[in-house]
């Protein structure tokens, strides 16, 4: 009898794996997504001043500040393609975080002097984000406040990228990240639907080069970072910033994107049953404390290489795989939900879940096609 009833736990266990394993991701509902909109709301409406939420994340890294404003902004844009009850709110907040963007305690970060009067050097970072906040905003909505803007970002990055040697811009001084091309590339592509111009040559020159000379051949994934002076990869191809690129690659060339995404789960993931995890580096089997990119490496498996790897899945329409990262990702971290208002707390470790990291998991998991009617 106990054989039997040993052998029947064990069954049930196992069915009930494979119940698990074949679950598949769904859009988050109503009632989830208006508490994480209230928290955003909370935080993107507090003034840009010591003691804010934002404003805090100085000490961990100035770029975080311009990607909470950015990453809400797209997680907006998602909704609002999907639901035009959060049309209003979207284009207030959207609003507030594109003036948030505009004011020095963001953009001196970046060595720029004014934004509004561009200089051939300013950083390709801060301009990606800027000019896709401005496009989404333009897409959204027939106030022109910053049209103007848009057109002149859009029209310096066009020239400065056709008169660049490798089809890449620096992101700081002597320093070319492929992650933050993709966005400012996503930005022209959003310009030539709102403007009713073309720039789509450029969207192509540049996936024609990257695919010729920045695809790894061994993974067939995308290198991070070119050496300024002679155009060749520096860094070998990471989660972190593979998992950033392919985000807005798939909103300028989908099929590519898709290659990369099935390129990325077949050389850097591992499935565990009901868990994929995804590594930092292919066959990468090390723990450290990792870099500002990827954080702490555990056994070569880094939290944003995953928490990116959930945005692909779902645009790349693998909900096994999305499901498997979000219940890994519900594992890591349990939702805390106070005053109407839910966010994310690390269930083993101290280390703070930030703003940033809030507003990225509700663009992943509301991810959309841009522009859509």
């Amino acid at each position: 009898m106990k054989i039997k009833i040993v052998g029947l736990l064990i069954s049930v266990f196992v069915i009930w794996i494979i119940v698990l394993s074949f679950q598949t991701y769904k859009y988050p509902n109503s009632n989830s997504i208006e508490k994480r909109l209230n928290y955003l709301e909370r935080v993107i409406k507090q003034p840009l001043k010591p003691g804010s939420e934002i404003m805090d994340l100085e000490t961990e890294s100035h770029e975080f500040m311009l990607f909470t404003y950015a990453y809400t902004t797209y997680a907006l844009a998602n909704l609002s393609s999907s639901d035009d009850a959060y049309l209003d709110l979207s284009i207030e907040l959207i609003r507030t975080s594109i003036a948030r963007v505009l004011q020095p305690e963001i953009y001196t970060h970046y060595g720029i002097e004014d934004p509004t009067h561009l200089k051939q050097d300013y950083s390709i970072l801060y301009l990606g984000h800027l000019n896709l906040m401005l496009g989404i905003y333009r897409m959204m909505t027939e106030d022109t406040t910053y049209n103007n803007l848009n057109d002149s970002i859009s029209k310096s990055l066009v020239k400065r990228y056709n008169d660049s040697k490798f089809i890449n811009l620096e992101s700081y001084k002597s320093a070319i990240w492929i992650p933050d091309n993709s966005v400012a590339i996503a930005s022209l592509k959003l310009h030539s639907y709102n403007d009713q111009n073309s720039n789509d040559s450029i969207c192509e020159k540049w996936v024609k080069y990257v695919k010729a000379n920045y695809v790894d051949k061994n993974t067939g994934t995308l290198f991070s970072t070119i050496n300024p002076e002679t155009g060749e990869s520096l860094e070998e191809p990471r989660g972190s910033m593979l998992g950033w690129s392919m985000m807005f690659i798939s909103q300028f060339d989908k099929e590519f994107a898709l290659e990369l995404y099935h390129n990325y789960k077949k050389h850097f993931s591992q499935n565990y049953l009901i868990y994929r995890l995804f590594r930092e580096r292919h066959n990468d089997k090390t723990s450290s404390e990792g870099d500002i990119d990827s954080g702490p490496i555990i056994w070569g498996f880094s939290i944003p290489a995953n928490a990116f790897a959930l945005s692909n899945s779902i645009m790349a329409g693998d909900y096994k795989t999305a499901k498997k990262i979000e219940r890994l990702i519900n594992l890591g971290a349990k939702k805390i939900t106070s005053e109407n208002e839910l966010k994310y707390k690390l269930r083993f470790g101290e280390m703070r879940i930030s703003p940033m990291a809030e507003a990225y998991i509700l663009y992943a998991i509301t991810i959309a096609d841009w522009p859509q009617n």
